[in-house]
């Protein structure tokens, strides 16, 4: 096994089957931050980051 550690170049990371593909701007409402939490009150989804402040409300 080949312990050496690298950076991924931008060709390996499209080379990974099922990897993370991020875009900036790119906004999704079915996918939550999972590292902060949701809330949802009166009908409002409040969305928080990993420090617990608020990050997004939608209704």
């Amino acid at each position: 096994m080949n312990e050496a550690t690298h950076e991924l170049n931008i060709e390996m990371l499209d080379a990974v089957a099922g990897g993370l593909k991020w875009q900036p701007g790119t906004r999704n409402d079915d996918v939550i931050d999972a590292r902060g939490g949701q809330i949802k009150i009166f009908g409002f989804t409040v969305t928080l980051d990993i420090k617990g402040n608020p990050s997004s409300i939608t209704f």
